[in-house]
């Protein structure tokens, strides 16, 4: 840690004095010159005869220039790089991000629906430097990332377990799927591309994301549907009334336009990426295949009046892989699509009750052939198609008074699925290891489930003092696509106490339940039938502190506790398989119940001058509780570290991150002294550490029109050998029996460069 503050330095501009009595306008141009960044305004906006009426207090220009102009009714709002517009500040869920920060406004003048009550809330893409901001937006699109995917940057966050690959990390020792991920108030349902390849990459272009807050654990109650974790994001709005971009790099080409009409009320924005990987495999000559995809998305926004605003969204993505394992015994073809349209509809009655309407359609569909062909061990075949809608309406409203906000809501989906599998496969006798008895397993399934899901929420937050604020929820669900009915009840309470202007306390406790989804059916495993709803009961402890300026500290302490957890199906040695279900050691794990609990520290050095960075590290440990003995999850990892460092010059921009964490579980294999094959305890050893270190450096061209930035990026740039399977094979040499075990690896060192030209 020294070391890192060493490197992010702690140069940070002090307010000058004074500041209080000047001209606004003089001290914005200053506070600019500090903070390196451009300010946009009219004499309109800010009147030359305006002043300062406060004294920013010592820390962070960009943090003094919110300072100044919050007693003016202003806020900023960011264009594009470190350029920033100042405009009228709005009361709305979308701006709350950009509001100055608790530490500049003090609890008695900050508004009741501003207060982050929540423990374990990180914002990315923040326009304005908060207490609990993670990431700003410049710093987000400087952060080196796989597949340029936005999504990447979550598992920067110290309670992330992530392989570096899957777009979706483990959170809080919670399996993938209990985080869940929308886009402008629209839960997505397996949003990503290459299922098959672990999802590398989402199906959101990362140019269409403009922020987005991530709730690890302790998230009110107008969450539902998760036991882990919330990715809310926020799609792009930019401020000019006409914007383009064009970019290229390895990885992707993509477009994106926007404009303003009916004199800037109205809004449409529209983007199209495909991936650039099926060239990229053809250049190379790769055997393993040539995967594609494509998606877009379009955005309509109009504001028919000050009270009364509308979207229409539409989201569309499909892929297409042909792939084939290195050693040439699998081979799989996949296709996937994602459709999704919604509407929202706000209506401000009164300067306190305001209501929005979501009303949206989803369809998604996935198609899977596989084989397996290993002639004298075994030879399987997969045909598996799936298809499933969603028709869903959601309410919300909100009343706000000085002291007291209260949300309440309603979201109510109609649900339709088909499921049409096949799939068979013959193990040789003495396959994989001699004793293994010869097994023909065939299964056909076709259900088609359908039903309904039905949500309510209430919740309440008030200021009780000055200083502590409290909110307390209470969610109740019900989906009736399974056998039975099934209805949860799911009680939340979140404290915020500010001990002073630097220092906040929060306490998270509630229970989180999570039906199984329509789209979660486990045919491939047998599975014709949904599960009962699972529960997990979260207590968060944390801290917030203000170091010296421009330096914030995040402390954590969390405990997990899940009851009636369903059935899940791993496979010992190979997460990687094109057809896991298809392999000797796929597994059953049927917990009663399991604990997850930690400690979280997160460090950042807010973007000051020329430096900005941030060191994480987190301690956890995660344990099923099977047959009344603990096993350790396959993706527990007990020390995680990140941090890393990023520097901007005028058109230079740099980044060096890191990641470690100790190795994942994996299950001990060995001959005994007689020569047989001996499995030891599930997830008793471990592989070796996981590392990487990657980085992203860039430049920045000013042209006629626009801008131009050229980027190169690394992924694991000292090509680190980190591991995540094992290949397994019994032979006898020379009367002698032995067990090869081979390690193959996560991700080698992979390079990637582009071009953006915004316009």
């Amino acid at each position: 840690m020294v070391v890192l503050l060493a490197c992010l330095g702690v140069s940070a501009v002090q307010a000058a004095a004074p500041y209080s009595g000047r001209a606004v306008d003089a001290v914005l141009d200053e506070l600019a010159a500090a903070a390196n960044v451009q300010l946009v305004y009219t004499s309109a906006v800010v009147p030359a005869t305006a002043t300062v009426a406060t004294e920013p207090s010592a820390g962070p220009a960009l943090e003094a220039i919110a300072q100044v102009l919050t007693p003016l009714g202003l806020q900023l709002q960011r264009i594009e790089g470190r350029v920033y517009s100042i405009v009228p500040a709005k009361e709305s869920k979308d701006t709350a991000a950009s509001a100055p920060p608790p530490s500049a406004t003090g609890l008695r003048g900050e508004s009741i629906d501003a207060i982050v009550v929540t423990a374990s809330r990180y914002s990315l893409a923040s326009d304005v430097p908060e207490v609990h901001a993670f990431l700003s937006q410049d710093e987000l699109e400087a952060l080196p990332r796989l597949a340029e995917d936005a999504l990447k940057a979550v598992h920067r966050l110290p309670g992330a377990a992530s392989n570096g690959l899957a777009g979706l990390a483990h959170m809080r020792g919670g399996d993938a799927n209990e985080t869940q991920v929308l886009l402008d108030g629209l839960p997505l349902y397996e949003p990503f591309h290459l299922r098959l390849l672990q999802s590398p990459s989402s199906v959101l272009d990362e140019r269409i994301v403009d922020g987005l807050d991530v709730y690890a654990g302790g998230f009110t109650s107008e969450y539902g549907d998760r036991m882990s974790a919330i990715i809310d994001m926020r799609s792009l709005r930019p401020e000019a009334a006409a914007y383009y971009e064009l970019g290229l790099s390895v990885m992707h080409t993509n477009a994106l336009a926007s404009h303003k009409f009916a004199d800037g009320r109205g809004q449409w924005l529209a983007s199209i990426r495909r991936s650039n990987l099926g060239e990229v495999a053809s250049i190379l000559d790769s055997d393993l295949g040539e995967p594609k995809y494509v998606d877009g998305f379009g955005r309509v926004d109009y504001e028919w009046s000050p009270a009364t605003r509308g979207s229409l969204h539409v989201l569309l993505a499909s892929d297409h892989a042909e792939i084939t394992n290195p050693a040439g015994t699998e081979q799989a073809v996949a296709e996937y699509s994602n459709a999704y349209v919604w509407g929202t509809l706000t209506h401000d009655w009164s300067a306190r009750l305001s209501t929005t309407a979501l009303v949206s359609f989803t369809d998604v569909s996935a198609e899977r052939n596989a084989e397996v062909f290993e002639p004298g061990s075994r030879v399987g075949t997969v045909d598996d198609e799936r298809d499933y809608d969603v028709l869903g309406l959601k309410l919300d409203a909100s009343y706000t008074t000085d002291r007291w906000l209260q949300r309440a809501g309603i979201d109510v989906r109609r649900l339709d699925a088909t499921y049409d599998y096949a799939g068979s496969v013959d193990f040789a006798p003495d396959y994989p290891y001699p004793g293994a008895g010869a097994q023909d397993i065939s299964r056909t399934l076709e259900p088609e489930p359908s039903g309904e899901h039905f949500a309510a929420y209430y919740t309440l937050r008030g200021k009780l003092t000055d200083s502590l604020t409290a909110e307390a929820g209470l969610r109740w669900d019900e989906e009736t696509y399974g056998a039975d009915s099934d209805d949860q009840f799911g009680p939340r309470v979140n404290l915020a106490w500010r001990a002073s202007d630097r220092t906040r306390l929060l306490v998270s406790w509630g229970r989180y339940q999570q039906y199984q989804g329509i789209e979660e059916l486990p045919v491939e495993d047998g599975v014709d039938e949904f599960a009962r709803a699972q529960s997990a009961d979260h207590l968060i402890l944390g801290l917030e502190q203000d170091l010296s300026p421009g330096y914030s500290l995040r402390v954590e302490a969390y405990r997990k506790h899940y009851n009636d957890l369903r059935t899940r199906y791993e496979s010992l040695y190979d997460p990687l398989s094109l057809a896991p279900e298809l392999r000797w050691d796929r597994v059953a794990i049927s917990p009663s119940s399991a604990l997850a609990e930690g400690g979280e520290l997160l460090l950042t050095r807010k973007p000051v001058d020329a430096w900005s960075g941030w060191f994480g590290y987190a301690w956890s440990r995660v344990t099923d509780d099977v047959d009344g003995g603990d096993v350790t999850r396959s993706w527990d990892q007990t020390h995680t570290l990140n941090a890393g460092v990023l520097w901007s010059s005028g058109p230079w921009q740099a980044t060096l991150a890191a990641q470690f964490h100790t190795g994942w579980p994996v299950t001990p294999i060995a001959l005994d002294t007689q020569g047989n094959v001996v499995q030891g305890r599930r997830n008793g050893a471990r592989y070796g550490d996981y590392g990487s270190v990657d980085a992203r450096l860039s430049y920045e061209w000013t042209l006629s029109r626009g801008t131009l930035t050229v980027h190169g990026e690394v992924t694991n740039a000292f090509d680190r050998r980190n591991p995540c399977c094992t290949d397994i094979e019994y032979d006898v040499v020379d009367g002698t029996p032995t067990l090869d075990r081979e390690l193959r690896h996560w991700l080698p060192l992979v390079p990637s460069v582009g071009v953006l030209w915004k316009f």
